[in-house]
């Protein structure tokens, strides 16, 4: 019987290493190590999060996992705009990625201060700034802009971060961000 980590991850035994984005190099890390990093992402364990961080951040923030489809979504308050503009497919997720899909924002700003990989795409094309923006969390898309994510990049279906949400805030915050 799989445990509620191994659900997640649809007892994929091996990481998913395709990554479109940038730094797209094979992850050096063991499966156990992203197991455990993507198992302390999902019970919202930032000490965990942060000690593996410390110890393997290089890998650890480049690394993806495929996760079970029936696993992670999201949620249904945006679920039929993140079709439209994100597309349905997710396909293997970064750390970071995963942490803002699954609303575990102090964990995605953990995991953000380590990670030069704030661009990495996923699904069809998606940054964590499209993401974020499209789930309205203005502190992630704050920090994700503070540390130089792309405001320019489109996603596969032509969509920029700009056209993912109608949040008047986040809207004048990009634009605010766009004039510096």
């Amino acid at each position: 019987m799989l445990s509620s980590i191994g659900k997640i991850f649809g007892g994929q035994t091996e990481p998913d290493r395709g990554n479109d984005g940038p730094g797209s190099t094979p992850s050096e890390v063991p499966e156990a190590l992203i197991k455990e990093f993507f198992g302390a992402i999902q019970e919202h364990d930032s000490d965990t999060v942060r000690r593996l961080l410390v110890d393997h951040k290089t890998g650890l923030t480049s690394a993806r996992f495929k996760l079970d489809p029936h696993s992670v979504s999201f949620p249904p308050e945006v679920e039929r705009d993140a079709y439209t503009l994100l597309g349905a497919y997710l396909g293997p997720l970064t750390g970071l990625q995963y942490s803002i899909l699954t609303g575990k924002n102090d964990i995605a700003l953990d995991i953000l201060d380590a990670t030069f990989e704030q661009d990495a795409k996923f699904g069809s094309g998606n940054t964590a700034l499209h993401l974020a923006v499209l789930l309205g969390e203005t502190e992630v898309v704050s920090g994700l802009i503070e540390r130089g994510a792309d405001m320019n990049l489109k996603n596969k279906r032509g969509y920029s971060v700009v056209d993912m949400s109608d949040n008047p805030d986040i809207l004048r915050f990009l634009e605010s961000a766009e004039v510096e």
